[in-house]
């Protein structure tokens, strides 16, 4: 094997005893310089390639497997075209994940939803960044809902739930009981009358 990635093997070449050497003085005076010019990090055979950066409160549930989304991406790099392989980083510059891109560099830059790449291999360690989902609008309104008994246990309405959680949901689920069913219908045939009376 010559090649690895864009990296070839005149490059950077050094021998063991280079490695030695650095790792002794890094023992014994604590000088970094020289083991940081013999060995690369990982973010080198990378540098060829399309980047994202993704903000700090996505970064862990990346590492867990959950794809990139709209509102995770910070900046994106021009050309990125559909399929393509990209890098996702950090801020920091450090490697998350390799993704394959679901959206353009024109898509990204235009729509507010939608999935912006899914997940091919994850570089960073799991729990290197702190868990930051369940800290949003809608997750700290189910917590508090689930703790007032206007939600089950494992967050599905019931009869206690108020419409406005039920509505926001997009649909009607299918375990909310009649009683929530009816008060719906109510109220949705109430709003159609005053529009009709006003017209």
């Amino acid at each position: 094997r010559v090649r690895s990635g864009h990296i070839s093997e005149y490059d950077n070449m050094v021998t063991m005893h280079d490695v030695l050497d650095a790792q002794y003085l890094l023992d014994s005076t604590r000088d970094e310089s020289y083991i940081r010019r013999v060995i690369s990090p990982l973010e080198r055979l990378l540098t060829d390639q399309k980047r994202i950066v993704v903000k700090d409160s996505c970064v862990n549930a990346i590492c867990y497997g959950a794809k990139l989304m709209i509102p995770g991406v910070l900046r994106f790099e021009n050309g990125i075209e559909l399929h393509e392989q990209i890098v996702l980083i950090t801020t920091k510059g450090e490697a998350i994940a390799i993704g394959i891109a679901q959206m353009p560099t024109a898509v990204i830059a235009s729509v507010d939803h939608g999935v912006v790449a899914v997940i091919k291999r994850v570089i960073m360690d799991r729990d290197t960044y702190s868990l930051r989902w369940g800290f949003g609008p809608r997750a700290t309104e189910k917590k508090r809902l689930q703790s007032a008994g206007m939600l089950d246990e494992h967050g599905k309405p019931n009869d206690k739930t108020p419409l406005t959680w039920i509505k926001s949901e997009g649909y009607i689920p299918p375990m909310i009981g009649d009683d929530a069913k009816k008060r719906i219908q109510e109220e949705d045939d109430s709003a159609q009358a005053a529009k009709k009376a006003k017209s």
